[in-house]
């Protein structure tokens, strides 16, 4: 491993966890380093300017993954992992979601230096901002151990404390529900019984008394109610929320709870690594505001764009299991295979 690597990674106190690969490890030290890049270039000022412009924070760190790359050329496929998204972009987006970045009428960016804190484990603070000294890094997230002007979770994540069960009554209510003149052999329906993913988990008919339904994977959705007598009830869904806002990616949030209503969970498997780390694996799909959750407390495991594996540190996977939980997921214990 490149030494500036681990002078790194001793700064921002991240250790490798057992037998973890070269790649792997310096990959997740280049992701939490870029973060810390992009919160530190706001801090900038120039000409009575404050903080930087959106454009030349996305190429500051483009400049920087290819130099950090040229360090560790091995971790090249993880940093680069998508085609769809560049990671300066990415990790900006994330900052300005979560509050961390404050975007001005001129398009700048300045931090957030509130010193906000959020509660993640039983002695561990997510930070907003930049703390002067004792800080670590988790994932995106700067964590310290002094929690002051604390902020609960749930304001954080802008997430009601509807359980599952009270969440579908609200999305099912039979008021908001018509009968509508749509042929029935055109639609697909969500099986909540499928034990897989929801990609594969649509079907030519329906197989429960409240599901979700579509023409065709591009649209129209609708949330459907089967009466007692067959007939079908329809409320038009809006699925195209902004995908890249933390309170988007809504829509996922039904499907988990449809599944956990009939009693198939979507599953988190929490696999202990060794005495720091686990491996979490999301068997479902999340919505962006528990992704974006793990996003600050852990790092994706196989490239940046990963939103289904997750290395993160034993003390946070308590509090992971219960956001998780409150909107329908059910952990159990896994094993890590390497």
């Amino acid at each position: 491993m490149n030494e500036l690597i681990n002078i790194m990674a001793n700064d921002m106190n991240i250790r490798p966890y057992t037998n973890e690969p070269a790649e792997y490890f310096g990959y997740r030290v280049i992701y939490s380093a870029l973060g810390l890049w992009c919160l530190k270039s706001a801090l900038s000022e120039k000409e009575n300017k404050r903080g930087v412009s959106k454009n030349a924070q996305s190429i500051l760190l483009h400049d920087l993954s290819k130099k950090y790359i040229e360090l560790c050329p091995m971790a090249k496929h993880f940093v680069f992992a998508s085609r769809n998204t560049n990671i300066a972009v990415f990790i900006r987006n994330i900052y300005e979601q979560t509050g961390y970045l404050l975007t001005l009428d001129n398009n700048y960016n300045v931090l957030n230096n509130s010193g906000e804190t959020i509660r993640v484990s039983e002695a561990d603070y997510l930070y907003l901002g930049l703390p002067e000294t004792c800080y670590i890094v988790n994932g995106l997230g700067i964590h310290c151990r002094n929690g002051r002007h604390e902020v609960k979770l749930n304001d954080f994540l802008v997430r009601d404390s509807l359980t599952p069960e009270e969440y579908l009554k609200v999305k099912y209510d039979e008021c908001d529900f018509d009968e509508r003149d749509i042929n029935v052999e055109e639609l697909e329906f969500f099986n909540p019984f499928y034990y897989g993913n929801v990609y594969n988990s649509w079907y030519g008919y329906i197989k429960s008394n409240m599901t979700m339904a579509r023409k065709s994977m591009t649209g129209p959705y609708y949330r459907v109610i089967r009466k007692d007598d067959g007939t079908l009830l329809y409320a038009d869904d809006n699925s195209a929320d902004e995908l890249d806002a933390l309170t988007g990616a809504e829509f996922r949030r039904l499907y988990v709870a449809l599944r956990n209503h009939y009693d198939n969970p979507m599953q988190i498997l929490i696999c202990p690594i060794d005495e720091e780390y686990s491996y979490i694996r999301i068997l479902g799909q999340l919505p962006n505001r528990e992704y974006f959750y793990l996003l600050m407390n852990a790092w994706p495991r196989y490239g940046f764009s990963d939103r289904s594996n997750f290395i993160i540190r034993n003390e946070l996977t308590i509090q992971t299991a219960e956001i998780l939980g409150t909107i329908g997921f059910t952990a159990r214990k896994g094993e890590f295979y390497g």
